[in-house]
């Protein structure tokens, strides 16, 4: 079999990459005149993602430890006695939306994983997709499903199973819009494009140019090396498409550490990826 799919994406590639949504989201933060810890908070963030790309892409991450801390990442959210969707990990005074942070990753060891490991990525992929939906947080799950399906669309020796699991992530993706989700859009998190859309044209084509312009970037990326970041650009794409209703956070746009983290965490995991030797 080729590797070219696994190929790692250098840090300069990756800011780059990351650079349009990033400016976009400063010039969220400051339409929506945010508190000082706001901004503090999220430049720790933006901080704290670049370490965990430098310092994973040395660690070396194994595309099978990533996905085994998926699963446990987004099932100790069910964990904590919070009302409403559960959806955080809790760490003190800090509330980290999870799912944001482990699937890009989870995707990119998924397509690692899955010419030596087919069981184990098919069986994950559903796992995921059952604790997102029993959190519940249906756009992620959709999203899990358009990345997952770019994923399984490489092993076309596997078609039917791979079909079959997509199939599968489609009824939970169902069953998770049926349930009711509480939460309120914040409109420099949620909002981010009716935000700077209210505040000018100017300011709301910038916004959406740079959210274009990021997924844009990926697919480009995708065409020309690892097959991954395909996987990677649908799954922002449709977080995207969400946000635009107002059910989730605008990838990288606006405030959330998540997203951010998660990004630095895809990094470092398609950095250290491994070629795997024909048998």
């Amino acid at each position: 079999m080729t590797t070219s799919h696994l190929s790692p994406i250098s840090i300069s590639r990756a800011l780059l990459i990351a650079l349009p949504p990033v400016t976009a989201s400063v010039m969220v933060l400051s339409i929506a005149g945010v508190s000082v810890s706001v901004w503090t908070m999220h430049a720790i963030a933006i901080a704290l993602s670049l370490a965990i790309a430098v310092t994973g892409q040395r660690l070396r991450l194994g595309a099978v430890a990533v996905i085994a801390l998926t699963v446990a990442a987004i099932a100790a959210t069910l964990l904590f006695p919070l009302s409403g969707p559960r959806r955080w990990m809790v760490l003190g005074p800090v509330h980290l939306y999870m799912a944001p942070v482990v699937l890009p990753a989870f995707l990119a060891a998924l397509s690692i994983a899955l010419p030596a490991r087919t069981a184990l990525a098919f069986a994950a992929a559903i796992v995921i997709a059952a604790l997102l939906a029993a959190q519940p947080d249906a756009s992620q799950v959709l999203a899990l499903v358009a990345g997952a399906a770019v994923v399984f669309a490489q092993d076309r020796a596997r078609a039917r199973t791979a079909a079959l699991t997509v199939a599968v992530m489609a009824l939970i993706t169902a069953w998770a819009f049926t349930r009711p989700d509480p939460l309120l859009p914040v409109p420099w998190v949620e909002g981010v494009f009716a935000l700077a859309l209210g505040h000018s044209a100017i300011a709301g084509i910038v916004v959406i140019a740079c959210a274009v312009a990021f997924i844009a970037s990926l697919a480009l990326a995708s065409s020309r090396g690892p097959r991954w970041i395909g996987a990677v650009a649908a799954y922002y794409a449709v977080l995207f498409a969400c946000s635009i209703a107002g059910l989730t956070p605008a990838p990288l746009i606006g405030f959330g550490a998540g997203p951010l983290l998660g990004f630095g965490l895809l990094v470092a995991t398609a950095g250290s990826a491994r070629a795997i030797t024909e048998r």
